[in-house]
């Protein structure tokens, strides 16, 4: 009777430990995405995305870099939603986010990584469509002479 209650135990830590090495080995996937893929330097990036499968504890970091001149612009670490999917916004409008040209927004999860580029421009468009404003340019100033009681400018 003894032996059998010694074998218990030991085949409740074998079934546990198999369901947590399972886990461990777990082949993680994150997608990722932002809303537009050019942005000026006075908007904000959301960026949306999902894992599969979810790890306690674990969350989604972001790494912004700058390609030319080389640099990182911006990092964060934002928990994960109980059904996989996050969000997190970025602001261009920072002055490490000052260059126009290509950002690359990497984002890794556990072991699994994924990258997304935008654009960041000087174009200030009306919509996503494309539409360009147009305004008025200042090209000159015209004053007033001022002439004092004796007759001088």
């Amino acid at each position: 009777m003894n032996r059998y209650v010694t074998l218990v135990p030991i085949a409740v830590l074998i079934l546990v430990g198999t369901g947590v090495v399972s886990q461990a080995y777990a082949a993680f996937t994150i997608t990722m995405e932002t809303d537009k893929g050019i942005y000026d330097h006075s908007s904000v990036i959301t960026v949306t995305g999902q894992v599969d499968p979810i790890a306690e504890g674990s969350e989604v970091t972001f790494i912004v870099q700058r390609l030319n001149p080389v640099g990182i612009t911006h990092i964060d670490q934002i928990s994960v939603n109980s059904d996989g999917s996050f969000s997190t916004t970025i602001s261009t409008a920072t002055p490490t986010m000052k260059y126009d040209g290509t950002y690359l927004i990497n984002a890794k999860y556990v072991d699994a990584e994924t990258t997304v580029s935008v654009e960041l421009t000087n174009a200030i468009e009306a919509s996503e469509t494309g539409t360009p404003v147009t305004g008025t340019a200042v090209t000159g100033t015209t004053g007033t002479t001022v002439t004092g009681p004796s007759g001088e400018s």
